[in-house]
């Protein structure tokens, strides 16, 4: 059997039309634009325009199937709460959560000084770095990032480009179901991509 996400019928100026195997895959939005609109219909946020439609896994947007899929960009959280607490609801919303994965970017990303804080406390970059983590970690079937080094410091990019081109070998080796996209200007040269999707430029 095989898999596809596969988006179709949207307007040329936000992206192709185009079928993707499971993997990692790069969104290549050179002008910063087109993929906060691609992003936002798959990840059921937007509507899609007349005659579009995405599937992935063979659930179509705009189901709950779909929807359940889908770990989108860092979410609305409740400023109160204690990173601990979110991190502790993340193994019942991902079936195929990764304790070990988790782990291993929590060192990466040097986070374990910042899991008792409450997410108030956490610079807008560490917030990020705990999604990312999260979102590496949660064996979701479609994981969408944006703007994958935004707020971060040198040695966070360097390790998000390591725990990419990891999650990408893995992936592979297991031919594990999944898709992470990840959206961004440029191609980060340390990740060997699956696929590069150009997006188009003038929008």
């Amino acid at each position: 059997m095989t898999m596809e996400l596969h988006w179709h019928g949207l307007p040329p100026e936000i992206a192709p039309d185009t079928v993707l195997p499971p993997g990692l895959h790069l969104l290549l939005d050179e002008a910063d634009s087109a993929a906060r609109v691609l992003l936002a219909a798959l990840a059921g946020s937007a509507p899609l325009p007349p005659g579009a439609g995405i599937t992935c896994a063979g659930h179509a947007a705009g189901t709950a199937a779909y929807a359940a899929q889908v770990c989108a960009p860092l979410p609305a959280y409740d400023p109160q709460q204690a990173v601990q607490a979110w991190l502790a609801e993340q193994p019942q919303r991902w079936p195929a959560w990764d304790a070990a994965a988790w782990q291993q970017h929590v060192d990466g990303f040097a986070l374990a000084p910042h899991l008792g804080k409450a997410w108030w406390q956490l610079s807008t970059g560490t917030q990020r770095k705990c999604w990312l983590a999260a979102a590496l970690a949660s064996g979701a079937v479609l994981t969408l990032i944006a703007e994958p080094v935004a707020g971060l410091d040198k040695a966070s990019i360097t390790y998000l480009e390591q725990a990419l081109d990891a999650l990408a070998d893995g992936l592979a080796e297991q031919g594990t179901f999944r898709w992470v996209l990840v959206a961004h200007h440029d191609t980060l040269a340390e990740v060997q991509w699956d696929e590069v999707v150009e997006l188009p430029v003038a929008f």
